[in-house]
């Protein structure tokens, strides 16, 4: 995680003034999709702040913040992820991180907060649904442990998310359900 600062970043729980930051970074990431083969997400609404404050309430929110630069200096948002617990998985219904920050392993630490998270409660994997055909996406997940789920094991809550993001003009072809260990 080099080129983050001079202190490690860190993952807390995100609060209601943390919204606004995190529906900006959402914003900010589905706008690199017009570089993929699913250009239409990047002319979708991010969630409003409103829903990541609602998220925050209900404890589903993560945050990361970069190393600082200067002794003092604000540290910020660099990343978000939004989990909701779906026994026996936790969902990661949303996980960004702003592009400047990318490609430090913030999204990894996250994720691997997330396991922790899931760990704690007695779950037994993360889950998640993605685009099969998107480089960060998908193969991306595959690098970090995540695999397919099987059609007859798929959870509720991806079978539910997939449901709405097909209602949205959504492929399901496109889309996969993923799960990984914890």
């Amino acid at each position: 995680m080099s080129g983050l600062g001079t202190l490690p970043p860190r993952i807390r729980k995100g609060g209601p003034d943390d919204a606004p930051a995190c529906a900006a970074i959402e914003a900010e990431c589905a706008r690199q999709f017009r570089a993929s083969p699913h250009p239409q997400v990047a002319d979708r609404p991010a969630a409003p702040a409103a829903a990541h404050v609602a998220a925050a309430e209900r404890g589903e929110l993560v945050v990361i913040e970069p190393g600082e630069t200067a002794p003092g200096a604000p540290r910020g948002i660099a990343g978000f992820a939004w989990l909701i617990a779906a026994p026996p998985c936790l969902h990661v219904a949303e996980i960004d991180v702003a592009p400047r920050f990318q490609r430090r392993g913030l999204a990894r630490a996250l994720l691997a907060h997330a396991e922790g998270l899931a760990r704690a409660r007695g779950f037994s994997h993360l889950c998640l649904t993605t685009f099969t055909d998107v480089a960060w996406n998908a193969p991306a997940y595959a690098r970090m442990g995540f695999r397919a789920i099987p059609a007859d094991e798929i959870p509720e809550i991806c079978r539910a998310d997939s449901m709405r993001l097909a209602a949205l003009g959504f492929d399901p072809a496109r889309r996969v359900a993923m799960r990984r260990p914890v």
